[in-house]
């Protein structure tokens, strides 16, 4: 029942989201753009939240992702565009690149790794900027693309939208592109495989790991291979996502694989709430809605930034566990509350 209720809540929020971002400024668009996003910081919250590793760059996966992605298009395979063909070779390339890193980077500790995955990170930076033969240096892919998604004997235009039908202060539903039909779908089973994850031994293998290491090699578990799979299973995530961003906007660039990408996912994940299955794609969706919408106020200008500090600043002082970690514990704390005033014997107070 439970499953049930998961898979239906979440469908009918991610139906909804679109449309209910619409009254304050939003548009199909940016909802498609955070769900693309938000996969990569769903990826993150799993070594950050499970595994307690503070990795500084998991923007080489999200940049070299999309580059994959529409490298595949525009020179690999030309002659067969398919979106899936695509999004394969990204992640297969990306998961190869993170299992490699990962078992280079996660014997360190700490800093130590932070600053290791951030050097990872600036070295595929370099790459990717200097081999200008393949990648156009600064100047970026811009590709017209005509991948389309491949549904056994049909093809769909994801750039097409929806039927004409207004709905109100809510939009109109031929806003709406194919593509976040697409993008939604990826997210649903996105977040079906993360509960999944965090919900299996593995999980909580990962989470008596970073609780304390010493005690799980005394019971018999290997940190280092668990904390290898987690790096892995993170860097597929975010390269799926680099790959998604890559062929919705059909450009990228170096900027994708930048030191400010990397702190965006931490930003997300944190305030959001770590070890949470949704706050990832809160933050992600918070964050994104102050640069797209409030940026664009005159009134605040570029002055968003200010106020993303000041959103980070204040989580971490008042809601260290994010904004969905936080209420979370409070109300397990109300239930924990509530559950000591009533006598287990009498039933009242």
């Amino acid at each position: 029942m439970k499953q049930v209720g998961f898979y239906g809540f979440t469908a009918l929020g991610l139906l909804l989201f679109p449309f209910a971002i619409h009254p304050i400024g939003g548009y199909p668009g940016l909802a498609t753009e955070i769900l693309i996003v938000g996969i990569a910081a769903i990826g993150f919250n799993l070594l950050l939240g499970y595994a307690g590793l503070l990795s500084y760059g998991q923007a080489m996966f999200y940049g070299v992702g999309s580059y994959m992605a529409l490298l595949t298009v525009q020179r690999f395979f030309p002659q067969w565009p398919s979106i899936w063909l695509s999004l394969l070779v990204a992640i297969v390339f990306v998961t190869v690149m993170a299992l490699v890193i990962g078992l280079l980077t996660v014997r360190l500790y700490g800093i130590y790794f932070a600053l290791l995955t951030l050097a990872f990170a600036q070295m595929f930076y370099f790459i990717v900027f200097q081999w200008k033969s393949l990648t156009r240096g600064d100047d970026g892919l811009q590709v017209i693309t005509n991948a389309t998604l491949q549904l056994g004997f049909t093809s769909i235009d994801l750039t097409r939208t929806f039927p004409d039908f207004e709905l109100g202060p809510f939009g109109n539903l031929h806003d709406v592109h194919y593509w976040y039909a697409f993008a939604a779908i990826i997210t649903l089973v996105v977040l079906a495989f993360m509960r999944a994850l965090i919900r299996s031994q593995f999980g909580e293998i990962l989470a008596a790991i970073r609780e304390n290491e010493e005690r799980s090699t005394f019971v018999g578990f290997d940190p280092l291979r668990y904390k290898v799979a987690a790096f892995t299973i993170a860097g597929m995530l975010t390269g799926l996502s680099g790959g998604l961003k890559g062929l919705y906007e059909a450009s990228t660039g170096v900027d994708t694989l930048s030191i400010d990408m990397s702190g965006s996912f931490v930003i997300f994940a944190v305030v959001g709430g770590i070890k949470t299955l949704f706050g990832p794609l809160v933050g992600t969706g918070l964050i994104m809605y102050l640069q797209n919408v409030v940026s664009g106020n005159p009134v605040f200008g570029n002055g968003w930034r200010l106020i993303e500090g000041l959103i980070f600043v204040a989580v971490i002082v008042f809601l260290p566990g994010g904004l969905l970690g936080s209420f979370k514990k409070k109300r397990a704390h109300a239930a924990l509350a509530n559950a000591v005033r009533v006598s287990p014997v009498e039933g009242r107070p």
